[in-house]
């Protein structure tokens, strides 16, 4: 078969997965998200309830949806702000499609070094969702917190916005490629490792 054919089943393959697969990939990494986006609000004054797959408010589309709550400070009781923020499945999908995708397309000299890439990449694919769709779902948290701050003036671009909006725009895909390059390097250069004996 022509690499030009090979690599059209594979991107076809991949959207197929991404349709077939994105709500049930959202509902099993939903606890992980919830349990990062926790990790991450451990220093600041936020509290998330829930992290979870739910219709949007019109009905039609599946999307992970956080609800949070902003206190001004740690120590005060009742929440300042209600937070809502919601990811499509299908951005929650793209990670793992583009990343597995290219760590298992990329050659490999062996099994062991395919066995060694997948634990690797499954290390950096676990870090690479964290900065990734669990940070898209805790962003909305840090700009409640900056308007908080400067009393409800403009709505200030945080650090995280600024990230939130390079993810956005095709900084999912950058990252999750990067990740898996970084994993099969990695792997090879452990692999390529004289063994003592």
């Amino acid at each position: 078969m022509r690499p030009e054919w090979r690599f059209g089943l594979a991107a076809a393959a991949a959207l197929a997965a991404g349709v077939v697969l994105a709500e049930p990939y959202a509902r099993l990494a939903a606890p992980y998200y919830g349990a990062v986006d926790r990790l991450i609000a451990r220093g600041h004054p936020w509290v998330i309830r829930e992290v979870a797959v739910t219709t949007d408010r019109d009905g039609q589309d599946r999307v992970l949806r956080l609800v949070g709550e902003v206190r001004r400070d740690r120590t005060e009781s009742r929440p300042a702000a209600l937070v809502v923020t919601r990811v499509q499945i299908g951005e929650a999908i793209e990670t793992p499609i583009v990343f597995w995708g290219l760590l298992l397309a990329w050659p490999a000299a062996g099994r062991r070094e395919r066995w060694l890439r997948m634990a690797v990449g499954l290390v950096v694919f676990l870090g690479i969702e964290a900065i990734t769709t669990a940070t898209q779902l805790v962003h909305s948290m840090a700009a409640a917190s900056a308007q908080l701050e400067h009393a409800y003036s403009e709505d200030p671009l945080t650090l995280w916005e600024r990230w939130s909006r390079f993810l956005e725009a095709g900084g999912t895909f950058v990252v999750a490629a990067v990740g898996a390059l970084v994993a099969i390097a990695v792997s090879t250069a452990s692999d390529s490792q004289p063994r003592g004996g």
